[in-house]
């Protein structure tokens, strides 16, 4: 933390004015080319998870001091390192030490009451920060809107959970640390958004990915109930989260069981476990934990479990029985979802997809294969990377809307299907994680069409009046609620234009097998 005296500051003017929250005075630092923003990078929401607060709740941040100053971004959460791409270009140095939010603020505005919306990054819960640069705020800021985005803790330092961890735990639970912290910083915005400009009672939750399923396990947990008015689920639902905290489940190992297994690699086992596993690096426990990162890389997935606290029951049965929050809810995914999760994955050809069909379908096979066929080898990839987007994503989308027909509120379905020309070029289509370039209306490359240009307004312009409103409608946009009888949805493509019924017979059948449905 970098601390000034309020009184040696000698700057003057709305960019420059420190802002107090409850733990102290803040100062930020005007942004754009008309110094028309002002973003809060860095501000702390909680105290460092260090130490004896290792795989503990989040505690409240110590008070300081004089002024911090709040211009550069704290750093991100401990994470493994994931190839040259996006994730690895924007990444800040990283330290356990990483419970960090950022606010971006329109300048001149700090006695206003503008909606809040608070992003929560994707990246499989293991990697990812709210610093990266495609979630800078500051354009959607110049709507109208107080945006934050947030640092959660991850992998084994977010959801690593172990007998003696719970028996610590006044609730006899543990493990969901990372989903603890999101919940944190959401009261932190409770208490303290009104300082910069924002109304605590409208503030929409959104994200991407695990960013996606975060805001739906949200929904869900009694203990963000109030904390959100409206909510945001882009490529991402919590059909499939299932594991449970402990208990015999012959086909999934139960997150305390896992735990003693690592520990145990660890080499920390007996009374003292956990206080061994304290003093490991982070480094150490990524090293040797390996958590997963895609579902086709090997390695230890550690997400979010069902351990009767912080998720009371698995989300899809929850939603089904009309369990989540009321809160108006926008859901959708995109076209090409599943490419970047085909990718090392062992099937490559016709004989290979067949069996894997028949294996994970079973007596449903013949059907799957007349939705999903391949003739020949060359088939292989488009089919399978269109199986993994119909089941993994638009399914659990649509299924997840149909059960908001359980609350008052209403859902609305989204498909996003631009494929900018670079990506034309390059044979891909609309991609996972896509669509967060229109949705903050952030410059990169493949966004430099007037089309693409005019997409992203659109799509922006709607989040931003659905924060605000409850209700993306407006600017030319009609966007009808999501009903069970007409599955109409908003394509956002070419063209921006209402559809129905996406992918209803996949979906009709994949409800038929159960699968990601709980039943």
């Amino acid at each position: 933390m970098l601390l000034v005296f309020a009184a040696s500051t000698g700057c003057t003017g709305d960019a420059a004015r420190p802002v107090q929250i409850d733990s102290g005075l803040v100062r930020g630092l005007a942004v754009g080319e008309a110094a028309d923003v002002i973003a809060y990078r860095g501000i702390p929401y909680a105290a460092p998870p260090v130490g004896e607060l290792r795989w503990k709740a989040p505690q409240p941040v110590a008070p300081w001091e004089g002024v911090l100053v709040c211009e550069d971004y704290g750093p991100v959460c401990p994470q493994p390192k994931f190839g040259k791409g996006v994730y690895e270009a924007d990444r800040a140095p990283a330290d356990e030490d990483c419970l960090y939010l950022n606010v971006w603020t329109p300048a001149g505005t700090p006695k206003g009451k503008l909606p809040v919306m608070v992003w929560i990054h994707g990246g499989g819960f293991t990697i990812g920060s709210g610093s990266m640069r495609y979630y800078d705020g500051q354009n959607l800021a110049r709507l109208g809107v107080v945006i934050v985005t947030i640092n959660y803790r991850l992998g084994p330092l977010g959801f690593f959970a172990h007998p003696q961890l719970s028996a610590e735990s006044e609730h006899g639970v543990s493990g969901n640390y990372g989903v603890l912290d999101q919940i944190a910083a959401l009261e932190w915005v409770q208490q303290n958004i009104a300082a910069f400009g924002g109304d605590p009672d409208c503030v929409t939750i959104f994200g991407e990915s695990a960013g996606s399923v975060s805001v739906c396990l949200l929904m869900v947990s009694p203990l963000a109930k109030g904390l959100f008015h409206r909510a945001i689920a882009e490529s991402g639902a919590a059909q499939f989260m299932k594991r449970r905290l402990r208990g015999d489940n012959p086909r999934q190992e139960s997150a305390e069981a896992m735990g003693l297994r690592l520990a145990q690699e660890l080499g920390c086992d007996g009374a003292d476990a956990i206080a061994k596993l304290r003093n490991k690096s982070p480094r150490e426990l990524l090293d040797t934990i390996k958590p997963q990162i895609l579902s086709a890389l090997a390695g230890n997935k550690l997400y979010p479990m069902i351990d009767g606290y912080v998720l009371p029951d698995a989300p899809g049965k929850l939603f089904a029985e009309g369990k989540q929050h009321n809160v108006p809810l926008i859901m959708g995914s995109n076209a090409a979802d599943g490419n970047i999760f085909a990718m090392g994955m062992p099937v490559k050809t016709a004989a290979a997809y067949k069996m894997y069909v028949r294996k994970l379908f079973r007596r449903y096979a013949d059907r799957m294969l007349k939705l999903f066929p391949v003739e020949s080898d060359d088939d292989v990839k488009a089919a399978y990377e269109r199986l993994l987007t119909v089941v993994a994503f638009a399914c659990p989308t649509r299924e997840t809307l149909r059960q908001m027909s359980n609350v008052e509120a209403n859902g609305y379905q989204y498909e996003f299907t631009r494929v900018p020309p670079l990506l034309a070029r390059q044979g891909m289509g609309a991609i996972h994680g896509l669509e967060v370039h229109y949705v903050f209306d952030n410059e990169a490359p493949r966004l430099s069409t007037p089309e693409d240009e005019e997409l992203s307004r659109v799509i922006s312009a709607a989040w931003v009046r659905f924060a605000a409103t409850g209700d993306p409608s407006g600017d030319g946009l009609q966007w009808p609620p999501y009903e069970q009888e007409s599955a109409q949805y908003v394509e956002f493509g070419d063209e921006v234009k209402v559809r129905s019924e996406l992918y209803r017979e996949e979906c009709d059948l994949l409800r038929e097998i159960g699968l990601p449905i709980v039943k």
